[in-house]
């Protein structure tokens, strides 16, 4: 860490020293936008010193957590904040405060030690978890929320939450009716960093690159994304703002890329002069997953032109009939047109398929291996010319199919064989562990009963089959978190539409699953 770019170190006698935990290891906290955003943000208020705590690994015994800045310890802070983007960084977290020798379940603390503040996507869909485990959970966006908390401790002390408590945005165990999101309403007005911290020659993150935000949320609303549902509504930067950042964060931080993080990023009304714009810059340009229906050969040439060298989309299924359950159809003649785009520019095409949707059978996967193959018999000589990456549905708090059963584990892992027979030297098929998916879906739909297996799952070392050793010593049935639970978590938050529409919305999901055509 002693050759880290963008450290922020301060003399502040009297501040608010807060610990800003990341659940992971550094390589992925660096890759963060959120994080880095938080780090800058609380360290430019004058009476603030913010530091910043990784885990050390993703399993086993942690040792004693010590800031990145000043090696400090972790109990030692006024205000632990965690950003929680992925369900099981609570296991991480718990690993980490046992380290630090704080209790991780909030009734045991009692109040001892740093006030513990939880936010992020995972716990604004569903707090449950996330109650039992802080003192305070943030609902929805961190710019405007995360200030308003920090001045108020301290001015007051952890008294000073209880005066925010139940407002938008703030949700302690009392409150008594859903707790509303924060959200910022105008991007250009919200906090962005120009500084990012990295090691400078890691390749971290993205091929060391400048990180900025261009839009926020998603016009698709696909009935299964909870960052769509969460990020409600769409917001874009303008074009002047992100060209000001860019300007401004390449200098900074001296690299020559851009990644730009946005859920469609082609959505935004500007985005073909911003890529232009970057371009005249001499920058290079990475873009994550894109809607390949918002794809054209002139967009696949700006982007070999800027660098990028795969092509990454997300079809989720290949099926006509099941694309309608989802609310997202990318049918196989338009994957075929984006990887001859590709192809023709010596870019390799990635592709994400779904397993497990409502109405979903065999011979619907059957078809999706055909379709494979059939693409790949025209794919050049390239080794990987297609990569495919296969995950089982994870039913998510806060959309429409949170209703929705989790694949079971035989038929996961068959559908898994179908569509790697279908694999060969231009063609690769990989797919998540069924047990991760699994214990993922454990926790996004978890109820309170869920922070006493973290703690027990993280006191055992954290590792994935540990899971099901913490649950029977508790005996915890998890899977009545994997069929169909009552979704609690509308009785504690409200995102900005009522669960009758998602119910709604799940029910004519079905409709369209039984139909034939």
């Amino acid at each position: 860490m002693l050759r880290e770019h963008g450290v922020v170190l301060k003399r502040c006698r009297g501040c608010l020293r807060v610990a800003l935990l990341y659940p992971a290891v550094y390589e992925a906290a660096v890759a963060s936008l959120a994080y880095q955003n938080l780090y800058y943000m609380l360290n430019s208020l004058e009476y603030v010193y913010a530091e910043r705590f990784v885990a050390s690994k993703m399993a086993g015994e942690e040792p004693l957590p010590r800031s990145l800045e000043t090696g400090s310890a972790l109990r030692d802070f006024d205000v632990v904040l965690v950003p929680v983007s992925y369900e099981l960084d609570y296991v991480t977290l718990a690993r980490m405060l046992l380290a630090a020798g704080i209790e991780p379940l909030a009734e045991k603390r009692r109040g001892e030690g740093p006030l513990l503040v939880l936010g992020g996507p995972v716990p604004s869909t569903n707090p449950l978890p996330a109650l039992g485990l802080g003192d305070v959970v943030l609902v929805g966006e961190a710019e405007g929320l995360v200030e308003k908390i920090a001045e108020k401790v301290y001015e007051e002390g952890s008294r000073g939450v209880e005066a925010l408590a139940c407002t938008s945005g703030v949700l302690v165990k009392e409150c008594t009716s859903p707790v509303r999101k924060h959200y910022v309403a105008d991007l250009d007005s919200a906090f962005h960093s120009t500084m990012q911290f990295r090691v400078p020659g890691s390749g971290q993150p993205w091929g060391e690159a400048y990180m900025v935000e261009a839009s926020r949320g998603c016009p698709h609303m696909c009935r299964f994304c909870m960052e769509a549902h969460f990020l409600l509504p769409t917001r874009h930067r303008s074009l002047g703002r992100l060209t000001e950042l860019i300007e401004k964060g390449v200098e900074a931080n001296g690299v020559s890329r851009v990644a730009f993080y946005a859920l469609s990023f082609f959505d935004h009304p500007d985005a073909d002069r911003l890529l232009e714009k970057v371009y005249e810059m001499g920058l290079e340009a990475s873009i994550g997953s894109l809607r390949a229906d918002t794809l054209t050969e002139d967009r696949v040439e700006v982007l070999s032109r800027l660098g990028q060298s795969v092509v990454t989309v997300a079809p989720e299924t290949l099926s006509p009939r099941l694309c309608r359950v989802i609310g997202k159809c990318i049918l196989g003649d338009k994957v075929e047109e984006v990887a001859s785009w590709a192809w023709k520019r010596r870019m390799h095409l990635k592709l994400y398929l779904m397993l497990g949707l409502p109405g979903e059978r065999d011979e619907d996967v059957e078809q999706y291996a055909e379709q494979l193959r059939e693409l790949s018999r025209k794919a050049p000589p390239l080794r990987d010319a297609i990569r495919v990456s296969v995950n089982p549905l994870i039913p998510k708090p806060m959309t429409p199919l949170q209703y929705h059963s989790f694949i079971d584990r035989s038929t996961y892992e068959e559908r898994v064989r179908i569509l790697k027979r279908a694999s060969s030297k231009v063609l690769s098929i990989e797919s998540l562990s069924y047990r991760y998916a699994y214990a993922q879906a454990v926790i996004a739909r978890g109820d309170d009963a869920i922070p006493a297996l973290v703690r027990e799952w993280a006191s055992m070392g954290g590792r994935l089959g540990q899971l099901w050793r913490a649950a029977r010593s508790l005996g915890i049935n998890l899977e009545r978190y994997t069929g169909s639970p009552e979704p609690l978590w509308h009785r504690f938050v409200y995102l900005g539409y009522s669960e009758k529409t998602l119910q709604l919305s799940y029910k004519y999901a079905y409709i369209l699953a039984a139909s034939q055509h």
